[in-house]
């Protein structure tokens, strides 16, 4: 079995606890594991393009209407810092643009550039390959429901923090 995907042991050694933290535990050890498989299939397809999975996230989330830097760091979960990097990195390469956002001059938007888009392209179709191969153990419809929860989960766990630091200034 994956070392990465071990349960905990259960029986007269387990720690007591309760069904809900076993359940919120077991979804984020599942959700975690569930993405570090995808992020390295994502990672062989990057590779055939000299990139790394994070940076072919990056070309894809500025595909369309593009986003801002500190965005960009919290979706592929990099610090501000190390984004400033990988957007320079791949804008050197022509695969990304910058351009200054309209409402705040000061903020960076991040658009794919047409070098980028014919990248995207290019992986199309490894990446159509291993949809296809994981649509034969989960289909599409249950691949979007999954999409549509993690993004729900994503959006609570956020709520639930800000309503914590809410909580946390008020008091003091």
């Amino acid at each position: 079995m994956d070392q990465h995907l071990l349960l905990p042991r259960r029986g007269a050694d387990a720690a007591p606890h309760g069904e809900q933290s076993d359940q919120l535990l077991g979804l984020i050890h599942w959700l975690s594991a569930a993405s570090r498989q995808l992020r390295r299939r994502l990672a062989d397809v990057a590779a055939s393009c000299e990139l790394s999975d994070g940076e072919l996230l990056v070309i894809w989330l500025c595909h369309g209407a593009g986003n801002v830097q500190v965005d960009l760091a919290a979706a592929i979960g990099v610090s501000p810092a190390q984004m400033s990097g990988l957007v320079e990195r791949l804008g050197q390469r022509g695969l990304v643009a910058m351009n200054r956002s309209v409402r705040d001059r000061r903020r960076q938007v991040w658009r794919t550039s047409a070098a980028g888009e014919a990248l995207l392209g290019q992986v199309a179709a490894p990446l159509a390959n291993l949809t296809a191969a994981l649509g034969r153990q989960v289909d599409s419809a249950e691949q979007a429901l999954a999409q549509s929860l993690c993004q729900r989960l994503a959006s609570a766990a956020a709520q639930q923090a800000q309503d914590e630091q809410r909580c946390g200034k008020e008091a003091a």
